[in-house]
């Protein structure tokens, strides 16, 4: 069937077509989820395990080591890091992208339960699986109260039995996090003395406590028709029961309870978060999406539950008849951010569209002419979201860029086809004649076009890693746009030209208008008219010297490598974005207390007021101005904080800040950093939060993996490197992990004394019990409260405070050999040695590590950041400072990009047979070789494709050329990932033009070119060539000004999320723009000298075949 044909006799039909496309779209459209960026899968699973109170050295020794062995064989498995601190064990696997979650799950699990038992107190270990699309929190709330005085942090149980599930039951929520709470327990507080009275140990007090505190099966017996099964209780509940156990019976055969020998209170276990806003105290609550939820929705519905709880009968306004004003608040979401950039986006696209339509209409000077072409543009766009909702895929700021850079490009096979037809009827063929030989005569030319665009993607949607899962919603909506656009141009166009194109060349009374209107559509016709003249011109002149055509073609290679090769940038990984959310990290100084951390908190919120209680971004600049320490910029319009609360870990303050003025938010990174000069002996980063980074990390921080078993060689390399990275970027642009590895905090080891303690019938691990309960508490069970179990602790009252030098002083009761139970001082049973311990180890592919991150300036390039700390390394290990025991790497962002950059372009180290190898199995390559051999097959020729691929080299000098006048006016913009798939889209792109010249110049050489002209004789090949240039010229001109156009807005129109395109659409609109210009001058000089090559072998070159 031909649908040309059956599309221009049926319509009704192609009507129908057209309006169920459009229905099934907006139908898609309502329902594709919403969100900043796509998802990226990165499967991640975390190990963690609890040992309460133990030491890093501990749990490394303990847990780390066992967990470390059995799971570095998990298939899939790309990096493992690991991490102890006090209490806890974590251990990070990151996964090759596509791994099957499921299946390292269970992997991950079998083999956590292979490792041999755990010390007695040890928690079960906790797996988690990333099931959130990224590490960021997509919304922050904040709890505070009105009373001054009530303590938040109390609140932490009824709000996670309340207030998590209200949120948690939100359809797309999969983690609801809440910081800054303390949980509640009970703590039985023993006397020591009274326990020496009662001739009890330490020991024997947390038996008993153990052994009653269970529920246990005891098994079901058979009776007549049913089952009965027995259960033996014995978890405490409640807190009488817990008084009245009984520990042993006294000589007399009196039961000894323990409320004879310590208090039962239900109290609240010791602070582990501070969190504080605005000088009050408050609790964090974080919210994390589904992969594939919908962001909007997301937010919407946690905003109407958390008016809900707000409102009157809430669950905030029933605690305890709402005596505290209790209330919860949205402190930052991504929805702002979000409405911003698609809105930008939605409006660029707009603008894009109108202003393809306006240079139709200046081109064509016919509104019916314009509107039967811009009528593609709805069609295809619209229906690109019914390809997105069947692919699954969601509608964010690439997928709509993607749209944008199609409105240009959708527009050209409609442009070709209705440029043919206008042509035909020129000639005096009918409406309806016209629209099918017209059509006919170039469908395979836009069928070759339609088809080098989409199948020059297909190399890069093999990229696997997070920026080829970022590529896949942009080529979607380009390819999907553009095939649609195909089908629109020998279906829609025609049948549109065939029912309301007539013979008359007279302009319509609105393109009058139009033509009218400053003479804008005169003067834009004369200039037209006179570059084609003067291509034309230029193009009859070099073809009848053929040492001209070679020294210009020549010339013209030479010089697009060479300027090419002059403006290539250094590359980064991803655009940051402008996000309205600033952080900073403060670390202590070794050994500070939570409390001590708390009151730096303090002073930093107090330092940052005038910036907090401003109300407009003029009374905040009075405080300025502001300088950035990385850069030493200078800020005098500096934003009022619309948001500022900070949380107090152990060993760290974070702190975060949101800008009344989201498009002013780059001057909060300087003023955060006023706080460095608080603690001077503290050290930090501040930065503006990445859209793509992990966390709050910038998606240009370069890590560097340093790692060695000897851990003093191994702190004294990492102390070198981070001062001489600090002297080449600044003190405020490097930060350590862990934080303070070149500190160590106070430690007293406590070392039995085996003469003293055999004598005394004691061991070690009746010391350590006894150590940790007079000093931190030991866990005892769980305790049933309300339903949720809470700790049992065992603890010394803590009524008489001590100090660490009294700790030795402390009596425990023992139990001597014959029995007698004696009190004996702590110090007498044990030496008590002062030294200073590591706050935290860190471990990566197992091995002690610590990572330096670097995070450069903004205007600073990955890859130019990346060769000063090579050189920092190189010089390091020159001068002796990094010894072969310790290995150095490059991680992070900094391997992704030369994982990335290797593969789109390969990896070029010299002229060697590896670097050849390289640059052919790269993607971009890939692409220029699947574009040429579909060429050969249209064409049915292996020389022709090659005379079309020279345009390649021009579209890349225009690309970078572009690049560079958007980096002249914004320094942050740089050649990343993103951008670098400009280049791809290029290749695909600015062959049509070629295309359409070697195409139409067959076409002549055969006599094909239109029974209408009357003449169908063959021309020669320089004179097919001319006329092929005369007569193509007009509709690549405004192919390109339609694009171009159509893309313009992208590149030049600022606000959120247009750094996420705007490098990329520079390239286009560049490359484009060269080429076109030179792909008419160079082109048919190149194809005559192909011509008359293979005239000498040929006979008849007039008889070359082609589609």
């Amino acid at each position: 069937m031909d649908p040309i044909k059956f599309a221009i006799e049926n319509p009704v039909k192609t009507a129908v077509g057209v309006i169920l496309v459009l229905l099934f779209g907006v139908i898609a459209l309502a329902r594709i989820p919403v969100q900043l960026t796509p998802d990226v899968d990165r499967p991640v699973i975390t190990v963690r395990t609890n040992w309460s109170g133990r030491s890093p050295e501990e749990i490394e020794k303990s847990i780390l080591l066992e967990q470390e062995e059995k799971l570095k064989s998990v298939q899939g498995l790309w990096k493992m890091t690991s991490l102890a601190s006090l209490g806890t064990a974590s251990i990070t696997l990151e996964f090759n992208v596509g791994a099957s979650p499921d299946r390292i799950l269970q992997e991950v699990s079998n083999k956590i339960d292979e490792v041999p038992a755990y010390p007695e107190d040890v928690d079960r270990p906790i797996i988690d699986v990333a099931d959130t699309a990224d590490d960021n929190a997509i919304a922050y709330l904040l709890l505070q109260a009105e009373d001054p005085h009530f303590e938040v942090a109390t609140f932490y149980d009824y709000a996670d039995r309340f207030l998590k599930p209200s949120l948690e039951r939100i359809e797309g929520v999969a983690e609801i996090d809440i910081k800054g709470g303390r949980q509640h327990q009970v703590q039985v507080r023993f006397d020591p003395k009274a326990l020496a009275q009662r001739g009890i140990t330490i020991s024997e007090l947390n038996s008993a406590l153990r052994l009653d505190n269970v529920n246990a099966s005891a098994g079901d017996m058979a009776n007549s028709r049913q089952d009965v099964r027995f259960r033996v209780l014995g978890q405490y509940d409640s807190l009488e029961p817990l008084r009245d156990t009984i520990i042993k019976f006294d000589e007399g055969g009196s039961p000894v309870r323990v409320a004879d020998v310590a208090n039962v209170e239900l109290t609240l276990e010791k602070s582990v978060h501070f969190d504080q806003c605005k000088g009050r105290t408050s609790m964090t609550v974080f919210v994390k999406r589904k992969t594939g939820s919908n962001v909007l929705d997301i937010i919407e519905q946690v905003k109407l539950a958390v008016d809900e709880m707000n409102a009157e009968g809430g669950v905030l306004r029933s605690f305890k008849n709402d005596r505290y004003g209790l209330r919860l608040r949205m402190a930052f979401d991504d929805s702002l951010y979000i409405y911003s950039a698609i809105g930008l986006v939605r409006e660029n696209l707009w603008i894009g569209g109108g202003l393809a339509v306006l240079v139709l209409l200046l081109f064509l000077r016919s509104l019916r002419s314009t509107l039967i072409i811009a009528v593609s543009i709805p069609i295809s766009v619209i229906g690109t979201f019914v390809v997105m909702w069947f692919a699954d895929r969601n509608l964010n700021v690439i997928s709509l860029a993607g749209l944008s850079f199609a409105v240009g490009m959708v527009v050209d096979n409609a442009i070709v086809v209705l440029e043919n037809i206008d042509r035909h009827l020129k000639l005096g063929a009918s409406p309806a004649r016209a629209a099918y030989e017209g059509t006919r005569e170039v469908w395979g030319a836009i069928l070759a076009s339609t088809l080098t665009t989409i199948a020059v993607f297909a190399p890069v949607l093999t990229v696997q890693d997070e920026a080829g899962q970022l590529f896949y919603d942009l080529i979607l909506a380009i390819c999907a746009s553009v095939a649609l656009s195909f089908v629109v141009s020998i279906t829609v166009i025609p049948t549109a030209a065939a029912l309301f194109l007539r013979r008359s060349a007279e302009p319509s009374r609105v393109a009058g208008s139009v033509a009218g209107l400053f003479g804008i559509a005169r003067v834009f016709g004369w200039l037209s008219d006179r570059w084609a003249s003067l291509i034309y011109l230029l193009t009859y002149r070099s073809l009848s010297s053929a040492w001209l055509r070679i020294m210009l073609i020549t010339l013209t290679m030479l010089g697009s490598v060479g300027i090419s090769l002059m403006l290539m940038p250094p590359a980064s990984y991803l655009p940051n974005g402008n996000k309205n959310f600033t952080f900073c990290r403060l670390s202590t100084p070794a050994g500070y207390s939570l409390m001590e951390n708390f009151y730096v908190g303090q002073r930093i919120e107090k330092e940052l007021e005038p910036f907090w209680r401003a109300t407009s971004s003029e009374e905040a600049s009075l405080n300025g101005p502001v300088i950035d320490r990385r850069t030493g910029k200078e800020y005098h319009n500096i934003p009022a904080l619309k948001e500022f609360f900070f949380v107090v870990a152990r060993g760290s303050v974070f702190m975060i800040g949101i800008s009344q003025d989201p498009s002013n938010v780059e001057p909060l990174a300087a003023v955060f950093s006023k706080v460095f000069d608080v603690i001077p002996a503290s050290k930090g980063v501040t930065s503006q939060a990445s859209i793509f980074g992990r966390g709050s990390g910038s998606s240009n921080a370069v890590d560097i993996e340093v790692s060695s078993n000897d851990l003093v060689r191994l702190k004294a390399a990492c102390t070198y490197l981070e001062k001489r990275l600090q002297e080449r970027f600044s003190k405020f642009s490097v930060r350590s992990s862990p934080s303070n590895f070149n500190e160590a905090g106070p430690e007293r080891q406590l070392q039995i004394k085996q003469e003293v303690a055999k004598r005394l019938n004691i061991n070690v691990s009746d010391l350590a019990l006894a150590a940790r309960s007079m000093i931190d508490g030991s866990f005892v069970g769980d305790f049933d409260f309300a339903g949720d179990n809470i700790d049992l602790i065992l603890i010394r009252d803590p009524a008489a405070e001590i100090s660490p030098e009294q700790v030795a002083e402390l009596p425990i009761a023992v139990r001597e050999a014959n029995g007698k139970v004696v009190m004996v001082p702590l110090g007498q049973i044990a030496s008590f040695v002062p030294t200073e311990a590591s706050q935290e180890i860190r471990r990566v592919e197992q091995q002690r590590a610590i990572a330096l991150t670097i995070t450069p300036p903004n205007n600073v390039a990955l890859e130019q950041a990346q060769a000063t700390i090579l050189e920092v390394v190189d010089q390091a290990r020159a001068e002796g400072h990094l010894g072969g025991d310790i290995a150095v790497s490059l991680s992070g962002n900094a391997d992704r990009l030369s994982e990335v950059r290797a593969s789109l372009m390969g990896q070029w180290t010299g002229l060697n047979w590896e670097s050849i190898g390289s640059v052919s199995l790269s993607r971009f390559f890939l692409a220029l070789l699947i574009t040429y051999l579909l060429m050969t097959a249209l064409f049915e020729n292996f020389l022709y494709p090659l005379v079309i691929m020279f345009t390649v080299p021009l579209a890349t000098v225009g690309g970078f050329v572009g690049l560079w006048c958007v980096h002249r006016q914004d320094a942050t913009q740089q050649l990343d990932v993103l951008t670098m798939l400009g280049f791809v889209i290029l290749v695909g792109v600015v062959v049509n033009n070629a295309i359409l010249i070697v195409h139409q110049a067959l076409n002549y050489m055969r006599g094909h070119h239109s029974e209408a002209e009357g003449d169908v004789a063959p021309m020669s090949p320089r004179e097919a060539i001319r006329e092929s240039v005369r007569s193509r010229m007009r509709p690549i001109f405004m192919t390109t000004c339609t694009s171009v156009f159509g893309m313009l807005p992208l590149v030049i129109a600022p606000g959120s999320g247009s750094e996420l395109y705007r490098g990329l659409g520079s390239i286009v609109v560049g490359g484009l723009f060269f080429s076109t210009v030179f792909t008419l001058l160079v082109i048919p000089l190149l194809f005559s000298l192909v011509l008359d090559l293979s005239s000498w072998w040929k006979p008849h070159p007039n008889d070359t075949v082609s589609p």
